[in-house]
């Protein structure tokens, strides 16, 4: 990875649908040279999915779980098929879990799913009830 790399990557951080055109002017490269630039990224896990942030609709939480030993990479794989946010920690919890929901049953049964994972002892979930 060279600066002109980590300058389209910083593009894209920052709007994720800029166009190729756009970043080819913004680089001083083609559309063609951004766009295998861009797949090589991708190819290379560099780049490991494109998508989109919104602002919160719903409900948010973070799901803390504490895991048997040899279990905590095992659980965070799978938390991460529902959530972006998956974090291993230190303390009294092995891994946090960020999840969105439209509505609080929607958010407690994804709490339900998280606590049926192989491997989890118990969990304590966090409602977010004030952005500041």
């Amino acid at each position: 990875m060279d600066d002109t790399d980590t300058k389209i990557l910083n593009l894209l951080r920052e709007y994720s649908r800029m166009k190729n055109t756009e970043i080819a002017r913004q680089v001083n490269l083609t559309e063609r040279a951004v766009r295998a630039r861009i797949e090589k990224l991708v190819r290379g896990g560099v780049i490991r999915k494109f998508t989109i942030e919104t602002s919160p609709v719903g409900v948010e939480g973070i799901v803390l779980i504490d895991t048997q030993v040899g279990r905590t990479a095992a659980v965070k794989a799978k938390a991460s098929e529902m959530s972006d946010g998956v974090f291993e920690c230190s303390g009294e919890f092995d891994v946090a879990v960020r999840l969105t929901a439209d509505t609080l049953d929607e958010l407690n049964r994804m709490v339900d799913d998280v606590r049926a994972y192989p491997g989890v002892i118990r969990t304590s979930t966090l409602i977010k009830l004030v952005e500041v």
